[in-house]
């Protein structure tokens, strides 16, 4: 492993670069900067697509240890440690979890060695688990994947021994904390304790554990559960066919592992029926899982974990054999045999890694010799350099594959961590209300656009269409990188061109535009509409997709029920949007926005003020009523009086969730001081010794 994640690139102080990865940074800088300062761990950031709320809804623990390694290492190698930690600790954790489950030797240390082909898997690069997944950015997966695995062996034994265990309940709450796919499918494997040999104690062990798991995770999962409704609503299509559960990589490798499950039904071992039944279980869901927010892509390298370890019991079982065979016939002794089979498996599996792996070696120097490392490096310093010193403002950019010569396609995602200036694209898309807007956006302004978020029907390019669309969010900047988008804008009478970037080194060439925009708090031209629909996003997005309609702000009235009768009430229908000209006059001043707060002044009482901020229920307001949802996906207030703030406060929901968590601490701090207390031997035994 040493070999392929060179010291050399992992304890270079450069800023890891590379897919998703490169964009990470945004979201461990803004926890060490903004969140733990006040002694959070999620909170809302302005930082990402018109503002969303960080960490809700994406997994908290490694930047946790990120921010905790950078207190006594520099940030970018503590960044790049946390990144290839699962993938370092896989090996360890199989030997530790069949160690746990009482494997003669030398079968924990050949499981151990046989996750090397699964790591170093070539045929995916996104699902998760292997090594090009995590440089992909799912290095939160691997660590919870690599886990998991120490926990279901801890499991296993606990049932076994009839035996509650609080540190197994702990483990779930970090894996949890991690990623939530394992903990999916840890759930889905631990129905095998309710089929066999089902009992009370048995049951009432699973509800321990993962009662300790839920508490200690409950602050960051009851909100996580509850605001869903308020995310980008990601739809995915399954993988089909045996080729993505059998990918090329394992074929060389079933033969081994047809002998190991053949092995295990004829000797009958619980503990093999135990992986026996997670590995058919993964197969079946990952057939019979309909389209929705749950890929199965995201469940198969357990399929492909398992299938590795199958050959691995597989070499073990011809191992024992050919041990007999050679000891009945030959005297020769059973333990050289085990060596002179292991070690020769061990070089078969180090030769089968170095020969397969082209993309690994590549991709690691790509990521870990950081942005810096790159030829496009002072070019891309220097945009970043000149846009740290604009007025504030959000940041559009065009979407281009390009890009990736600056160290990763999503570089500009991190123009909040090297200038300070909000980029309305992010990493987080799945956590973002507003996502699907912004890449209509992205669409009407890209040359080659992602089309990131299925189910949406996205446009042609169109830059008055794109600029229009941008003004509805007060984006302030918008970076041109190819010559056909670069030529419409130039004809448009909404931008300035402010600079042309020549990229070192490249062909590429970026155009800075400014947009004429109105600010983030404006009154509309227009009354607002109350809409009772019962889609919101799909009536927001046929709004939106309409522009002789972008002038009438949409209100969701399921969250804005004291308005009704104030303004005109349609349901999905939007033809014949009434227009009623907001009569009062007035004006709005003193803006002022920060990850927490809007305030502004106001002369306008009682008038309909649109927010250019994303709308989340953590939004509270003074001096006015609301927040309500508005189109397309942010906030509308009807101030009483001339200063109104809106700040991000808590839910119940954030309160529930800490309570529990609270509770879930004192529990593990009681059952562990009484434990102790009981474990204590008096001074008066100590005779006996």
């Amino acid at each position: 492993m040493f070999f392929y994640f060179k010291p050399s690139l992992i304890f270079s102080p450069t800023t890891a670069a590379g897919g998703d990865t490169g964009s990470h940074h945004y979201i461990a800088y803004f926890l060490i900067k903004n969140l733990l300062p006040h002694g959070q761990i999620t909170g809302w950031s302005m930082g990402w697509f018109a503002g969303f709320p960080m960490l809700y809804f994406y997994f908290p623990l490694p930047y946790l240890l990120i921010a905790l390694l950078s207190v006594v290492i520099k940030y970018q190698v503590a960044f790049k440690i946390v990144t290839i930690l699962g993938v370092f600790l896989l090996p360890l954790t199989t030997y530790l979890a069949f160690r746990v489950l009482k494997f003669g030797s030398p079968f924990p240390i050949m499981a151990a060695v046989f996750t090397l082909p699964f790591l170093f898997m070539e045929s995916y690069s996104i699902y998760g688990g292997n090594i090009l997944s995590t440089l992909a950015g799912e290095f939160g997966y691997s660590l919870s994947f690599a886990l998991a695995i120490l926990f279901l062996a801890l499991l296993y034994r606990d049932v076994k021994e009839q035996k509650f265990r609080i540190t197994t309940g702990i483990l779930l709450a970090i894996i949890t904390l991690s990623h939530l796919i394992p903990v999916i499918m840890i759930v889905v494997f631990s129905s095998y304790f309710l089929i066999v040999r089902p009992s009370l104690k048995r049951f009432g062990i699973l509800i321990g554990v993962f009662s300790v798991g839920f508490l200690l995770s409950a602050f960051w999962a009851i909100p996580f559960l509850a605001g869903t409704g308020y995310t980008a609503h990601m739809k995915w299509d399954q993988l089909k066919g045996i080729s993505n559960i059998f990918p090329a990589p394992v074929w060389p490798f079933l033969a081994l592992s047809a002998i190991g499950v053949i092995k295990a039904l004829v000797k009958q071992d619980n503990r093999m029926n135990f992986i026996l039944w997670m590995t058919v279980t993964t197969a079946l869901i990952f057939f019979i899982l309909p389209d929705g927010q749950l890929w199965n892509g995201r469940i198969v390298p357990f399929f492909y974990y398992f299938t590795f370890v199958w050959a691995a019991y597989g070499i073990w079982f011809l191992l024992a054999f050919a041990a007999r065979l050679l000891y009945n016939h030959l005297l020769i002794p059973k333990h050289y045999t085990e060596y002179a089979v292991f070690t020769v498996t061990l070089i078969a599996i180090l030769l089968g890694v170095f020969y397969s792996s082209q993309v690994a070696p590549v991709w690691i120097k790509w990521n870990y010799s950081g942005y810096e490392g790159k030829q496009t490096w002072p070019s891309f310093k220097k945009i970043n350099d000149y846009i740290s010193k604009l007025p504030p403002g959000r940041v559009m950019w065009e979407h281009s594959p390009k890009t990736d010569e600056l160290g990763t396609p999503r570089a500009f995602e991190l123009l909040p961590y090297f200038t300070g200036h909000p980029s309305m694209e992010g990493l987080l898309m799945e956590s973002s209300i507003t996502a699907p807007y912004h890449f209509i956006n992205q669409a009407e302004l890209s040359k080659e656009p992602s089309y990131a978020i299925q189910g949406i029907n996205y446009p042609g390019l169109n830059i008055p269409d794109g600029i229009r669309h941008l003004k509805l969010y007060n984006v302030k900047y918008f970076l041109a990188v190819s010559d056909e988008v670069r030529h419409e804008a130039d004809k448009d009478k909404d931008l300035k061109l402010l600079k042309v970037f020549a990229v070192r080194n490249s062909d590429l060439k970026y155009a800075l535009y400014e947009i004429n925009t109105q600010g983030y708090v404006v009154i509309p031209k227009y009354e607002p509409v109350l809409t009772n629909t019962k889609n919101w996003r799909e009536t927001s997005l046929a709004w939106y997709e309409n522009p002789s309609l972008l002038d009438i702000p949409l209100v969701d009235a399921n969250k804005a029920k004291s308005l009704i009768g104030k303004f005109p009430l349609v349901g999905k229908d939007l033809h014949n949007l009434p227009r009623v000209p907001v009569k009062a006059s007035g004006k709005v001043t003193d803006v002022k926005i920060t990850n927490r707060e809007v305030k502004f002044t106001t002369t306008a009482i009682g008038v309909p003020h649109w927010i250019k901020v994303s709308y989340f229920p953590n939004w509270q307001v003074k001096g006015a009523d609301g927040p309500y949802l508005a189109s397309p996906s942010v906030m509308m207030v009807l101030p009483r009086q001339k200063e109104v703030t809106l700040y991000f406060g808590n839910t119940f929901f954030d309160t529930l969730g800490a309570t529990l968590t609270t509770v879930g601490l004192l529990l593990v701090i009681s059952y562990v001081a009484v434990t102790s207390r009981r474990k204590t031997i008096p001074a008066s035994d100590f005779k006996n010794f």
